[in-house]
C-alpha cells in the first residue's frame, strides 16, 4: 500500500546509463552546492567587513567572489552533460525551459534541490518532467 504523502513513487525508477554519468552527476551536484556555499560566504564576508571596516576581510571576500567566478565555467561544462534520462534536459544547468507545475525549489533554486537530492538521497526528481531517477547504473 502506498503512503499518501510520499515524495517519491515506490516502484520502477529511471536509472542513469553508465558509471561515468554517475560520476558527472555527483561532481556537478557537489559543485552546485559549493557555489551556493561560496556565495553565502562571500556575502557574509563583505557584510562583516563593511560593519567592522576590516580591509583584510574585504580582500578575503574578493577572493571568494573570484572563486565563484572561476568555478562557473567548470560547473557549467560538467553540468551540461548531466541530463535527465527521460526528457534529456540538463537538470543541473540553467535552462529556459518551463518547469513542471509540481516541481519544488529549495531556497529559490531548482538546481540546488536536485543537487542535494543527488548527494543525500542518491536519486532525484527532474524539475522539468517530474520523474524520479536513481543515481545508479543500468548496466
Amino acid at each position: 500500500m502506498y503512503a499518501i504523502n510520499t515524495p517519491f513513487r515506490i516502484g520502477k525508477m529511471h536509472k542513469l546509463p553508465n558509471k561515468s554519468s554517475i560520476i558527472r552527476f555527483r561532481i556537478s551536484a557537489a559543485l552546485v552546492c559549493l557555489k551556493t556555499l561560496l556565495i553565502i560566504a562571500t556575502v557574509t564576508a563583505y557584510a562583516w567587513a563593511f560593519a567592522t571596516h576590516d580591509r583584510q576581510l574585504a580582500m578575503f571576500g574578493l577572493w571568494l567572489a573570484g572563486a565563484v567566478v572561476l568555478l562557473y565555467p567548470i560547473r557549467q561544462g560538467i553540468a551540461e552533460s548531466c541530463q535527465c534520462p527521460l526528457c534529456r534536459i540538463a537538470v543541473l544547468s540553467p535552462k529556459g525551459c518551463s518547469k513542471n507545475t509540481n516541481a519544488q525549489s529549495f531556497i529559490g533554486s531548482y538546481r540546488l534541490r536536485v543537487a542535494l537530492q543527488i548527494l543525500l538521497k542518491n536519486c532525484f526528481r527532474c524539475p522539468y518532467c517530474n520523474e524520479t531517477t536513481e543515481v545508479v547504473s543500468r548496466r
